[in-house]
């Protein structure tokens, strides 16, 4: 990794041992050699801090704190460009990215890729200190095995083509020693099976619980079987999700959000509140990011719960499209806010700002919940995976939400239920791609690409949109770096 992209990597590792995670000018300033690896990480409190670091990044604004999660609702159709608007995000709605102005993840992705590299490679290596115990080494690597899974799971899903599309499309470069040099991109399918081989190895060595804290905000056991579970099932993988699930379901210790939980701070609810109660009686989430304005990578200004707010930037609002698949009764259809100045027209309340608090910079921001693991469950089973029940699956979702028990249940049920119990979480983009069903906006302000089209068996030319465009600076600085078709 060389130039710009290099000089990136390279500079996390240089400041791995710090909780803070700079800006991008900071870190092509940073002088490269001014601190060693081996100073940073030659004790346990520093693979320890590094570890912190890593997590660090998952707020920053092109992942979990905005860009990631905005995306994949805005191209998806959850969400539109708001009569508040600041002028961001326009690319993504009218889905006309470039090169110029694509996803900034892989930037922050790779870094966080780089700073676990470290701490694993180090353990690895055989690291040993008096007092600490082979159980706390496993947990850090455990911890770093399950964020490096999900820095490449989640750049797979932004650009490249899905899993079923094919496994030798292009992937994204699997980085699993960080070093200068200039790394091709592997295929999609070597991609995804390093995901599963991290989250593999992460099981074998996470606690159920982890003692940096109760909040969700922290990889488990739990939180790597989430997340593989959703890994097989974006490889449709439909017997191990399944299982996978199932196993989170069945031997976790998570419950289903009731109505009550399924409502804002102010309400008693779940979302938008202090991470150390959140859940307020329901404890459904297995995993989310913590976006305190303590987090030295969180954006502030730019954060997701002051982009999705009328009083603030408020640039992404909800479409019709997904209001209208709530019905009646449904406590989740609550949570969207319609001001007196803009009547008809509503913003997501899931990230209303922490307690209260103004301006409405904090946030949590939900990655894995049980709810997604019965939706997960219900998916595999209709699609063949063996003694599972997908109308209980269903009910049960349907049941905590203020409706009825449903007689029937199809895969477009699912998907409809996925939408509207996941939005503005990140992931209807993501499920239009995996199950290569098109996009089709009723409520759209646009000219061109109000509906996109995703050929079912096309080549990555045909349904190149799919995929983000690897980022400018990144084919400049490498040369063995492979633009997305069609680009």
């Amino acid at each position: 990794m060389k130039a710009k992209f290099s000089i990136k990597i390279i500079a996390g590792i240089i400041v791995l041992g710090m909780l803070a995670s700079c800006s991008e000018d900071f870190l092509e300033e940073f002088p490269r050699l001014s601190q060693s690896d081996q100073l940073t990480l030659s004790t346990f409190d520093g693979l320890n801090n590094a570890t912190a670091g890593a997590y660090a990044n998952l707020c920053h604004t092109n992942w979990y704190g905005a860009g990631f999660v905005i995306t994949a609702d805005l191209k998806g159709g959850n969400a539109k460009r708001g009569s508040v608007s600041s002028g961001r995000y326009i690319p993504e709605y009218f889905w006309i990215n470039n090169p110029d102005q694509t996803s900034n993840l892989w930037t922050t992705a790779y870094n966080t890729i780089a700073r676990a590299n470290n701490v694993i490679n180090a353990i690895d290596a055989g690291f040993s200190e008096t007092g600490v115990d082979q159980e706390d080494l496993d947990v850090l690597k455990g911890e770093n095995l399950f964020l490096r899974a999900l820095a490449h799971f989640d750049m797979a899903r932004m650009y490249c083509q899905p899993y079923s599309a094919g496994r030798d499309n292009l992937g994204v470069p699997v980085i699993l020693v960080t070093e200068n040099a200039y790394p091709e991109r592997n295929t999609v399918g070597e991609v995804y099976d390093q995901v599963v081989q991290d989250l593999l190895n992460a099981i074998d060595l996470l606690p159920e619980t982890n003692d940096r804290g109760s909040d969700g905000a922290w990889a488990t056991k739990w939180a790597a079987k989430a997340l593989l579970a959703k890994v097989y099932l974006y490889m449709e993988n439909w017997s191990n999700a399944a299982s996978m699930a199932n196993d989170v379901i069945e031997n976790g210790p998570f419950e289903l959000f009731d109505e009550a939980d399924y409502t804002t701070w102010d309400n008693g609810g779940y979302w938008g509140d202090d991470p150390v109660n959140y859940g307020n009686g329901g404890d459904e989430i297995i995993f989310q990011v913590d976006g305190s304005e303590g987090n030295s990578a969180h954006g502030y200004w730019l954060a997701i719960s002051y982009m999705v707010d009328p009083s603030g930037y408020g640039d992404i609002a909800t479409s019709n499209d997904l209001l209208n698949l709530y019905e009646t009764g449904d406590v989740r259809a609550d949570l969207f806010l319609e001001p007196e100045e803009y009547r008809d027209e509503f913003w997501t309340l899931k990230y209303p700002g922490r307690t209260g608090k103004e301006p409405k910079r904090e946030y949590n921001v939900p990655v894995l919940r049980l709810s997604e693991m019965y939706l997960i469950r219900a998916e595999a089973a209709l699609n063949g995976a063996s003694g599972y029940s997908p109308l209980d699956d269903y009910n049960a979702i349907r049941t905590n939400r203020g409706l009825t028990d449903a007689a029937t249940v199809t895969l477009t049920d699912i998907y409809q239920e996925r939408r509207r119990e996941l939005c503005f979480e990140g992931n209807e983009l993501f499920d239009l791609a995996r199950t290569q069903r098109d996009l089709i906006r009723t409520h759209y302000d646009g000219v061109e690409n109000q509906n996109v089209p995703f050929i079912e068996g096309g080549s990555a030319l045909d349904n190149y949109l799919w995929a983000m465009p690897i980022p400018q600076a990144e084919i400049d600085a490498n040369v063995n770096m492979e633009q997305n078709p069609g680009y």
